[in-house]
This record gives structure tokens, sequence and C-alpha cells, in this order.
């Protein structure tokens, strides 16, 4: 191994904190830990540091020469990207956690590693798919294209979506045990909102073109209108329903979307229960493979870390996207895919023939049909999923059925996800 590298770790928060315990405590060879910055030096973290090595100015590591590399860990744009840049720009070499800041700002982020021939470990900001992005570093983005990639990014939507399968729980109700459990914030937004894995997805839609340029806009959605009524009628269809970030390549024109789906319940993605991530892969030789990871969490993280600093300290490639070469996102609306929609009607004859007739206007055709008995409401839920169609075709159909007079209520709808493994 090389000399030893000096490395300055800023925010000592969770992550920070398992960062911070494993250098010092443990210690790790060929790694020395400089300094420590946070703005909060106080609180009680389970290890006492020399107050020589603290500091609430995160200048004392940016701009230390004697520091080798940055450890960013605060999160969000400001002034992560600051710090992300002085470091770099003052020669050291960079180990983050941020995916938002990636995500957003990568552009500004990797071509200024590129351009300064710094390096740059990312695996942490996604450890769901840290052993992926260990491979493009092996093997470079170029030795394969992938034709899709579906994944499970976000262990709190994860968690609560398995809680509402198994115990029955509203999403409200499996949300406080999430929050009581640790398992989510206690502002869960970007988790249940979907944008926690938009960003991931940002990052690996880069990592697998070798582009940082930004990638536009795609559809997100989260979980908060999820009903356990759907997934319930889902688990009679033999689905479940995830949280899935979604590339398909297409003859270089890529279709990316986060959305709820419904999945084969005895899938990889399907069967993914509590707060592990997984990724579902299939590469141009139609060779299907898969990865289990736990989503994130002090430990996991903090050695995703680790592992990013001691590559940088042996000198290996680190894989980040190092070109400004565009694609081509696909336009939602010409999207072929398989639907399940529930419909809120009046329990009266003739419903179901309104709704067909509307479908075949729209080549719109239906694989299944389930249609439940109430005895406690004049309204009763139709549940039909369809074959493939155009997204556009179905939300102009959906548009139509809405308007019915038995139509009580907006129709729920759930994308349906074939996968292979």
């Amino acid at each position: 191994m090389a000399d030893v590298k000096k490395v300055g770790v800023v925010g000592w928060g969770t992550i920070g904190a398992g960062v911070v315990d494993l250098l010092y405590r443990k210690g790790i060879p060929g790694l020395e830990l400089a300094k420590v910055c946070d703005l909060d030096l106080t609180t009680d973290r389970g290890l006492t540091l020399p107050s020589a090595m603290l500091t609430s100015n995160y200048h004392d590591i940016t701009d230390n020469p004697d520091i080798d590399i940055v450890v960013e860990l605060i999160g969000g744009i400001e002034p992560a990207k600051t710090i992300q840049l002085t470091a770099l720009r003052n020669g050291k070499n960079v180990a983050t956690a941020n995916k938002k800041l990636l995500a957003k700002e990568g552009e500004v982020i990797f071509s200024e590693v590129v351009k300064l021939g710094r390096k740059i470990g990312i695996r942490a900001s996604f450890v769901g798919a840290h052993s992926f992005i260990h491979e493009l570093g092996l093997v470079g983005a170029e030795a394969k294209e992938y034709r899709r990639i579906y994944a499970i990014l976000n262990g709190t939507t994860n968690y609560v979506l398995s809680k509402m399968t198994g115990e029955g729980k509203s999403f409200e109700e499996a949300l406080k045990g999430a929050q009581q459990e640790g398992f989510a914030e206690a502002n869960p937004t970007d988790d249940i909102e979907g944008y926690d894995t938009e960003n991931k997805i940002r990052i690996l839609l880069g990592l697998i073109t070798n582009s940082y340029k930004y990638a536009g806009q795609f559809p997100v959605e989260g979980i908060k209108d999820i009903d356990v009524q759907d997934i319930k009628y889902a688990d009679e269809l033999g689905y479940a329903v995830k949280l899935v970030g979604v590339i398909e390549n297409n003859d270089k024109v890529f279709n990316v979307a986060v959305q709820p789906a419904l999945v084969p319940r005895i899938s990889l993605l399907g069967s993914l229960q509590g707060a592990y991530n997984g990724t579902e892969f299939e590469d141009e030789y139609g060779v299907v493979s898969g990865l289990v990871n736990p989503g994130a969490g002090r430990y996991p993280t903090a050695d995703t870390v680790i592992k990013d600093l001691l590559d940088i300290a042996e000198g290996r490639t680190l894989p980040i996207p190092s070109t400004a070469a565009g694609y081509k996102l696909g336009a939602p609306g010409d999207i072929q895919r398989r639907f399940y929609l529930r419909f809120t009607v009046l329990d009266q004859p003739g419903v179901l023939a309104q709704i067909t007739d509307i479908f075949w206007k729209f080549n719109i055709n239906i694989a299944a049909v389930i249609q439940k008995e109430s005895a406690q409401t004049e309204f009763v839920h139709i549940v039909m999923t369809t074959y493939k169609a155009r997204e556009e075709d179905v939300h102009a159909a959906l548009e139509k059925v809405n308007n019915l007079g038995p139509v009580k209520a907006a129709t729920k709808v759930i994308r349906i996800l074939e996968t292979s493994c």
C-alpha cells in the first residue's frame, strides 16, 4: 500500500459518526483520521476525540495541505457543493454520500473532477447498488450496455409498503411505525414522494451512459396515495406493490421514471421486505442479474465510504460519469406498459360495458377483471389489468371513463412491470 492518506470528515451526523468510529476507534490500514468538522461538537456520539482534531470551520479541512482526502457527509446542495469543489481545487480527492448534490449538480462536480484529474468516491450515495458501481469501476461503463434496470432504492418506502402488505396497515400507520423504528426521518418527504429514488436513478443513469449531463425531467411519483385495498387486490393477482426506479434503453432512447408499480410477488423485487434495496439488471445480451443490499443505516453506509477511501488511497479506478455527451429521454406518453386500474362505481348494470366500450376505442385490451360484491355501500370496486398499451392512450381513455355518471371517484392507476428474476 502507498503512504498513509490523511482524511478529513465534514459532517459528524449519523453516517459521519460511523465513518469517524471506523477510522479512529477501529483503525483502517492506510488511512488516518486527521480532522472532523461539524457545527455541533457537543452532542455525545459515544466517542471522544482530541480537541485539536475538532473544528466547526470546514476550511480547516478543505484548505489544510496535510489532508489528502475530504469526506463530505453534510448532505444538501450548499455548502456541500462549495466544500467539494474547494477540496478538489486544493488538490484533494473526495468521498461523499450526497446523492442530492450528485443528482442535481453532478455536471459541475464531475466535470471538475475530470478537468483536475482528481478522484471522487460516490458509492455511499446509494448503498443499495454500491456493488454494481464497484463493478463499473472494474470494467468501465463501455464494457456493456444495459437494456433495463428496475430498482427499489429507498428503504423507507419499502419498509412502509412491506408493513401495509404483511400487516394490512394503512399508509399513515405504516409510516408512523417506520419513524418509531428509525426507518423514516421525522420529515420523510424526500422518501415517500419518490425524490430520494429519483436522485439515485439520476446518478445510475449518468453512470451507465457515462454522461454527467443533467437528464432533464421524467415522471416521479411517491407512495402516499397507495391504498391498502390496492395492495390486497394486487396480491390476489399475484403481485406486490413497490416503489420502483426504471431505466429502459430502447435504441439509445432512455425511458426513465420513478413510480409505484406492481411486480410479480415471487420475483426478487416483489419478495423484498423491510428496509432492503434490490436491483434487477438486464444487459445487452439478455443476461439478467439481481442485487440485494441494506438500504441505508450508519454502518452499511459508513462501510461503503471506507471502501471508497481505500480505493482512492490505493489508486484504483472509481466509476464516475466522465463525459459531457448527451442522451435522449423517451416521451412518457409513448411508453408501452401494462396497467392495474381500480374503478369506484355505482352497483348497477351496464357499468363495465360502458368502460370497455371506451377502452376498445383507444386500443386497450383487458387481461383480467375482478369485481367484489359490496354489502356496505352503494359503490363497488372494479379492478382491471390490461395488456400493454400506450401511456397516453390509457390516460385519454380514463379521462372519459372518469366522466361517466356511474363512476364516483378518480380511477386508481398503477403500472405493472414484468421482472425476470
